[in-house]
């Protein structure tokens, strides 16, 4: 069996290097080797210089090793995550200068967009070599779309060691999200005498049923607000990764709360396609 693999996109500027850190402690929690892929517009440079270019003889990596690409970058990246199969892709956010407009840099949103893997997006002003993901927030908006992170958050804590909290924002009384067979908030947010024992049984066991083992060891927050201010709090106060699922629209109004998460959060977010 092929040892399962973590890709890493770098284009040279030295912000891109935030992502090495994640993606080897990622790394080391899954047992999976990491794949760096390069890719320029036109013939790449020789091995041992394009490694000294992306500080890579610097960043205390093992087990792995490099791809040198040609073509659009973002249409490079996802076929190569799709030939090699990798568990991930993991990211800068964007590595410009300034920040974009749109949250994303061109070739991360388009990578987001197309991936066949979970993302994690990670901001660039992020340094610390000695990260891991010690504390990971699952955000869930109670919608069976929602169910899809379960696993592979739980999986990443399990094998990382990791505590695991599950952050559930909305306004109590508000109704469920639109999708069938959501679950939603109970009436008094502020009481946890009502209502809250039953509905925090019922939303555990039914993310446990989503894990291969139908186990999960988690704490459960609640929270009352707009879900992308509330998750990125609860983040600085708790967390080293944001685990949440995405159903694929980005344009327009949509992704409000994904959007507002990766502008503000301060850690690495892994998004998994619902």
């Amino acid at each position: 069996m092929a040892e399962p693999l973590i890709l890493v996109p770098l284009d040279g500027p030295l912000d891109a290097r935030a992502a090495l850190p994640v993606a080897k402690a990622l790394g080391a929690a899954v047992g999976a080797g990491l794949r760096v892929v390069h890719v320029s517009s036109g013939t790449p440079p020789p091995l041992s210089e394009l490694v000294g270019r992306l500080g890579l003889e610097r960043a205390g990596l093992l087990g792995w090793s490099i791809d040198a690409r040609v073509g659009d970058p973002s249409a490079a990246i996802v076929d190569a995550a799709r030939m090699l199969g990798v568990r991930m892709i993991v990211m800068c956010t964007h590595t410009a200068a300034a920040r974009p407009a749109a949250v994303l840099g061109r070739t991360a949103l388009e990578v987001l967009r197309a991936a066949p893997c979970p993302v994690v997006l990670v901001p660039p002003v992020q340094r610390p070599e000695s990260w891991r993901p010690d504390r990971i927030l699952l955000a869930h908006d109670g919608s069976p779309a929602a169910d899809a992170v379960v696993g592979p958050a739980a999986e990443y804590a399990r094998k990382a060691g990791a505590k695991l909290l599950v952050v559930r924002v909305g306004t109590a009384g508000a109704g469920a999200p639109a999708e069938r067979g959501s679950l939603s908030l109970p009436l008094y947010v502020d009481q946890p005498q009502h209502e809250w024992p039953h509905w925090s049984g019922e939303l555990l066991e039914r993310l446990a049923s989503r894990c291969p083992d139908r186990r999960l060891q988690a704490h459960l927050c609640v929270r009352a607000g707009e879900p992308g201010p509330e998750i990125t709090r609860a983040a600085r106060e708790w967390a080293d990764l944001i685990v949440l699922a995405w159903k694929g629209q980005w344009d327009g109004d949509r992704a409000k709360t994904l959007k507002t998460i990766l502008r503000e959060a301060s850690c690495p977010v892994m998004v998994v396609r619902a």
